[in-house]
């Protein structure tokens, strides 16, 4: 029972969510959860799921021991971000390689899909179809199929897709 509570702490505080934001989203009072993070109650199977999903992990992370030797992230399981011009699926979620590192595979529409913006870590992306313009502390930087950049993504950044566009993209946050 602790270790599943001392779990979800974990999880929870390193995606910087707060007792409360994370009962909230859970359906359960803040105490409920408090509860559960100190092991002085058991979750049920209907609230452990709803914390897993919140906490991007699968609920046998919570209830097994060490870490399994493999890993198995169904489609169906993946998260899904989504804007009008611009899909992320995300086919390894912060924690899965390391508290840090996520990985998307993403598709964008012709047009602006990411406008200016800074992220605090670094990006790796890869271009697997379509062209794009990564636009980085104002150059211009025209990409195709097969390339790749990495950037410290601290400085101002966006990217606009020529057509339809296909591209895996790993972010560190805070890391080199």
């Amino acid at each position: 029972m602790e270790d599943i509570g001392a779990k979800i702490r974990t999880e929870r505080k390193a995606r910087g969510l707060s007792l409360k934001v994370l009962a909230e989203k859970c359906g359960v009072s803040t105490m409920t959860l408090q509860r559960i993070e100190t092991g002085n109650t058991s979750p049920s199977v209907a609230v452990l799921a709803q914390i897993a999903h919140h906490l991007l992990r699968p609920i046998h992370f919570f209830i097994t021991d060490g870490h399994p030797k493999i890993q198995v992230l169904k489609r169906e399981n993946h998260q899904i971000v989504a804007t009008p011009n611009m899909k992320l699926t995300i086919v390894a979620p912060v924690g899965l390689i390391d508290e840090k590192v996520f990985v998307n595979i993403g598709e964008a529409k012709r047009g602006r899909f990411i406008d200016s913006h800074t992220e605090d870590g670094y990006s790796f992306v890869y271009i697997l179809k379509g062209k794009a313009l990564f636009e980085y502390e104002g150059v211009k930087y025209d990409l195709k199929p097969g390339d790749a950049l990495y950037y410290n993504a601290s400085y101002p950044h966006s990217v606009t897709a020529a057509g339809s566009n296909k591209f895996v993209s790993i972010f560190f946050k805070g890391k080199k």
